[in-house]
Parts: structure tokens; C-alpha cells; sequence
């Protein structure tokens, strides 16, 4: 299969959200949409991947028995709001694909929108900015009440940044960083208790 013309410039390429649903599922996993312009995204290391799936279950044995809550990872997310202060033409296609996604349950087959989600939460390094500060914004115009960023060095973690929605500004304030352990009551109940070490055991 020959590379298309943006897998050697992105920066050039922009994507519909038509032409996103037909490309094969082996690229869309490779890549997220900001804007309709193409972003790549690296793989996970083992340890991202072990802290994501124990993260993933404890968040799952977490759920109270009502209202309905999915745990998915790495779901392709749709952004439903748009900004407002863009023009028509500029308020393109956008898709994240956060490495958790805490959600209202959706009907079988139906997309996960932004508006779905309750907490989001990004596993990364200390100095990714796009973690900390882009998809920070970003969530928080989604209105997300809950971001959880899990910092990790050395396949570790170090600790879990907490943050809330201040629903009249439209950013997130953090509340906690949890070190050791991660001991919060999230959106609709869900109250977690997982120590570090759990978190990180293959």
C-alpha cells in the first residue's frame, strides 16, 4: 500500500471526517485529528500499556450501580463543541483518542462524542505539552467535569494530577496530586482507591 501524501509532510494535509472514516483502521489508530490537520501519535510504551489496562479496571470496579458507565481505552472521542469565535470554514473535524475515557453509557455502535465523557485521562512524561497544556484546554471546552493526567519517568509514576471543570470560565483547576496512591470520588459516585504500585504491576 503506498504511504499517503501526508505520512512525509502532515503539516501540509488536512482531513475530513469523511475521509478519516475511510482510511484503513491500521492508520487511524496511528494517527488523531486537531482541526482537521493530521497528527501523529507515538506508540505506547509496556509500561503505558500495564498502567492503562489496571487504571481501566479499577476505574470499572469503581462504577456505582446507576447512572450507566463505560470505561474505554484509546476510543477514537469527536469533539462536540466547536469554537465559537471560529469562523464556519475553520470549525473543522477534530478527534482525540485519550488513553482512558470515562463515559455515559451510548447505544452499541453509536460514536463516542465529548459530550459523552465524563473524566478523561492521559498517561504521559512530565514534559509533554500537548498532554498538559493543548488537550488540557481542549477537554476543558469540551466540558469534561474530570481530566486526570498519570505522569510517568522511568516506566513509574511519579504522580496523578487531578483536575476539575470551573464551569463559569471554562478551564480546569487542579485540585489534587496524588502521590503513592490515587484516592478521589470522580463524577457520578465513582470513588477510586489504587495504590501506584497496583497501577504499574504487568
Amino acid at each position: 500500500m503506498p504511504l499517503p501524501a501526508w505520512a512525509t509532510d502532515p503539516s501540509i494535509f488536512f482531513i475530513t471526517e469523511e475521509e478519516y472514516e475511510a482510511l484503513p483502521s491500521e492508520v487511524c489508530k496511528t494517527i488523531e485529528v486537531v482541526g482537521g490537520r493530521v497528527v501523529f501519535c507515538e506508540s505506547p510504551s509496556l509500561e503505558h500499556q500495564y498502567v492503562s489496562l489496571n487504571l481501566a479496571m479499577a476505574l470499572k470496579a469503581a462504577r456505582p450501580p446507576k447512572p450507566c458507565i463505560s470505561v474505554v481505552q484509546d476510543a477514537d472521542m469527536r469533539y462536540r463543541y466547536s469554537n465559537p469565535h471560529a469562523s464556519r470554514r475553520n470549525r473543522r473535524f477534530t478527534l482525540r483518542r485519550p488513553d482512558i475515557s470515562v463515559m455515559h453509557c451510548v447505544e452499541r455502535g453509536a460514536k463516542l462524542w465529548s459530550d459523552d465523557v465524563i473524566t478523561a485521562i492521559e498517561i504521559t512524561s512530565s514534559d509533554d505539552e500537548v498532554d498538559f497544556n493543548d488537550k488540557r484546554a481542549e477537554y476543558a471546552a469540551q466540558r469534561i467535569p474530570a481530566y486526570l493526567i498519570v505522569i510517568m519517568e522511568d516506566g513509574q509514576i511519579v504522580a496523578i494530577e487531578e483536575h476539575r471543570l470551573d464551569w463559569s470560565a471554562r478551564n480546569y483547576q487542579l485540585v489534587a496530586v496524588h502521590r503513592g496512591a490515587l484516592e478521589t470520588e470522580l463524577p457520578e459516585g465513582m470513588k477510586v482507591s489504587v495504590t501506584f504500585s497496583d497501577l504499574e504491576t504487568a
